[in-house]
């Protein structure tokens, strides 16, 4: 197969990784950099004078060539599973490919004789255009996915995300926005301007771009009120000397809500949700 269909194979098989096990893995450029170089390394075999699909294109050889990227477990994953692609579309291919040489010079196909594909042929065409199809029908359903970890990892996580929504039928989009609530249902809250806008199910898009495990507690605080607009937690509810009264926003949210002009310097209760970095043991 030629270089771009290894590339496009690749990047299918990194798509699907990400929805089955809702894993990011393709976030930062980087990640790009080696799906497209682990996507053609087995081919490099010409250029280091060994025999083609011999050594280079082993299951072996997949492992070793991705080891250097442990340190760093999703581009690690990145990394053979690209590789692993490029073995796996080779065995489309009548030449096959020999997984266990040279212990084993057993040639591997994954379709029947009639099936296989010739590089360069009208069929690998054909498979290069419905794999770019698929990839971009899975990319499309991404926000879903993206929601879908939003919403598994959030408890327990500090989320950022580049999120795109539409509010008043005008399209809003923010970089790196820390998602500061959501519902379990396609809300999501995030802050701009020390105010919380909640994302409804009219969301477009949103990528999460980083993740950090912490620990989530609510907390009650006594606080006046006109400290409130500086106030950096979630406001969950209040309690203004009638009992707690339910409340979702910042502190800058709840002082609008709650200041008549006169009243800036009068005490409230709050209950606020504090997090801090979960340590490694």
């Amino acid at each position: 197969m030629r270089w771009f269909t290894h590339i496009a194979i690749a990047s299918l098989f990194i798509k699907l990784l990400e929805i089955s096990l809702l894993v990011d893995l393709t976030s930062r450029y980087e990640f790009w950099m080696v799906l497209s170089l682990y996507a053609v390394m087995a081919d490099f075999d010409s250029l280091l004078g060994i025999k083609h699909r011999t050594y280079t294109h082993t299951l072996y050889a997949a492992l070793i060539a991705s080891l250097p990227l442990i340190f760093d477990l999703r581009l690690f994953i990145t990394a053979l599973s690209a590789y692993l692609s490029h073995l796996f579309t080779d065995m489309l291919t009548v030449s096959g490919v020999m997984l266990l040489y040279p212990f084993r010079e057993t040639t591997y196909h994954f379709l029947p004789a009639a099936w296989r594909i010739k590089t360069g042929s009208n069929a690998e065409l054909m498979l290069l255009t419905a794999v770019v199809i698929l990839t971009a029908s899975f990319s499309m359903a991404a926000s879903t996915t993206e929601l879908d970890k939003i919403f598994y990892y959030r408890q327990s996580n500090d989320i950022y995300a580049d999120i795109s929504f539409y509010e008043n039928g005008v399209l809003k989009s923010f970089n790196r926005k820390k998602i500061v609530w959501d519902d379990g249902n396609g809300k999501i809250g995030i802050v701009v301007n020390g105010r919380m806008k909640i994302g409804k199910e009219r969301i477009k898009s949103i990528r999460i771009v980083e993740m950090h495990e912490v620990v989530r507690k609510e907390k009650e605080k006594r606080i006046i009120l006109k400290r409130l607009k500086v106030t950096d937690e979630i406001v969950t509810a209040y309690n203004n000397g009638y009992g707690w009264i339910d409340f979702l926003g910042t502190g800058k949210d709840l002082f609008y809500e709650l200041y008549d002009g006169t009243n800036g310097k009068e005490k409230i209760k709050i209950r606020v949700v504090e997090c801090w970095t979960k340590r490694r043991s």
